[in-house]
């Protein structure tokens, strides 16, 4: 797929994929592609591997690239393919984001560096982004979750790096509407914004964001879908009611459990999620008893 035609295609809703593990501990494939087959030809504008759902920090380089190669494989030819290749250093997270754009990743998501934390201001961040994009082939995405990295990206910064012709646009996880809606405002026209807060994706949408990565999508893909054509589509009612059948399952489920909880939630809506990769825990049997809660009562109301 030509830049143009990932650029034009970049929008929408991605679920950002789970991996699931087998007893041994290695990636289960099998599952991985059970899943895959599932999400394509849905609606979705792609998929996203190797990111914070796919619990990424816990994969090896080798396991984020068969990853890639497995998604390209069954995603159709038109649905994009994200990878997470945000390391640490610079040029690793270079050589990631090279290896899987030979592997079939249409676009690199890279997570801010965060270990020296107190360093990553607005120049260090730039230096870098700047870096990465320069070298690179395909699009880049920057990616900000200050909940996990400890790291806040200025809107500034962010606004300078739109103006790189290869950097595509951002996805943001803080849930800060306000800072989201600065960000929309600095940056340069078609960087696209993603949000990966469904609390606010349906706000975000209305100031002129591209679409929502959202762990939702995982589960509930088709009503995912449903609620960003209905927005796309004008049609604000519809919209608003399929958004507020979607924020009680990231509340339930995503914000107050986590990764294992998401894993949870679509082994019960028949996908495939499994157990976490330690030193993340399996959630327990009372919150367990609580997503099937959510879901259960998300099923009554989830006509669309």
């Amino acid at each position: 797929m030509t830049t143009k035609l990932i650029l034009d295609r970049l929008h929408g809703i991605v679920p950002p994929l789970v991996t699931p593990f087998n007893r041994r501990g290695g990636i289960d494939e099998g599952a991985f592609c059970s899943n895959l087959k599932r999400y394509t030809g849905i609606g979705l504008a792609g998929v996203m591997v190797a990111g914070t759902s796919g619990e990424a920090p816990f994969l090896t380089v080798r396991e984020r690239l068969r990853l890639t190669e497995l998604a390209r494989e069954l995603m159709r030819p038109d649905e994009l393919v994200l990878a997470g290749t945000g390391l640490e250093s610079t040029r690793e997270t270079i050589a990631l984001s090279r290896e899987a754009a030979a592997r079939g990743a249409d676009v690199a998501l890279v997570v801010t560096p965060g270990y020296y934390k107190s360093k990553m201001d607005g120049p260090a961040l730039t230096a870098h982004y700047r870096a990465v994009a320069d070298a690179v082939p395909r699009p880049i995405l920057l990616y900000s979750i200050p909940q996990c990295t400890g790291v806040s990206v200025p809107a500034e910064a962010v606004a300078a790096l739109s103006r790189h012709p290869n950097m595509a646009g951002l996805k943001e996880s803080s849930g800060d509407l306000a800072y989201l809606r600065r960000i929309l405002r600095l940056v340069r026209p078609r960087f696209r914004v993603f949000c990966g807060s469904m609390a606010i994706l349906l706000d975000v949408l209305r100031s002129g964001a591209a679409g929502g990565i959202v762990g939702q999508a995982d589960f509930a893909p088709e009503l995912c879908v449903a609620f960003y054509e209905a927005f796309r589509q004008g049609r604000q009612k519809l919209a608003r009611e399929l958004h507020a059948k979607l924020v009680p399952l990231a509340a339930e489920i995503n914000l107050k459990y986590g990764t294992p909880a998401l894993k949870v939630a679509m082994d019960l809506a028949g996908y495939r999620g499994g157990e976490p990769r330690s030193p993340l825990l399996p959630v327990s049997l009372q919150a367990r008893r609580s997503i099937a809660r959510a879901l259960k009562a998300a099923r009554l109301s989830l006509a669309f």
